[in-house]
């Protein structure tokens, strides 16, 4: 079943021919799409026929969809999502909302992520221990060992993490 996670937003266009530049929520830097990446704005789906990186946080890209710049400014400011199965594959940059589907598993114990705080500077996962939800940065999650096939993050979280929780 598909499962959409967010990926980024059309931040703006680019040239008369609908290109539109992405800014990606990933973890990592930005790459290029593959041609043939589905990519979902709203209900619409648009099809990645070329891409390239413009910087770390972004990439311009071309879809089957739009051919005019009209069409592409009417996307501005529109939410990219993505499907999550799609995605986790190496390659892919991995976007920070389907760690939402993760668990962290430390010590033998797994934590599910409830949720993703999503900041350039800090993003935080939210998850769910024995006394209630507390946050593991994002940074410090991935030093571990993540596995997209299982949708895990092994780690070895530091003492005391858990007790900075919120009750439920």
């Amino acid at each position: 079943m598909e499962k959409r996670v967010p990926y980024g937003f059309v931040e703006r266009t680019h040239g008369l021919n609908g290109r539109i530049i992405l800014k990606l929520f990933v973890f990592g830097p930005a790459e290029p799409l593959e041609e043939g990446t589905i990519l979902y704005a709203g209900d619409r789906i648009l099809t990645v026929t070329r891409s390239r990186k413009r910087d770390n946080e972004r990439v311009t890209v071309d879809c089957s969809e739009l051919w005019k710049r009209a069409q592409a400014v009417e996307l501005v400011g529109e939410a990219i999502e993505v499907d999550v199965d799609r995605v986790l594959k190496p390659g892919f940059p991995m976007p920070v909302y389907a760690f939402t589907q993760f668990s962290v598993v430390s010590s033998g114990k797994k934590y599910p992520v409830e949720e993703v705080e999503y900041n350039n500077s800090n993003p935080q996962l939210i998850v769910k221990g024995d006394r209630g939800v507390f946050p593991i940065p994002l940074n410090l999650a991935l030093t571990g060992k993540v596995d997209p096939a299982e949708r895990t993050i092994e780690i070895d979280l530091p003492d005391g993490l858990e007790e900075l929780y919120n009750p439920l």
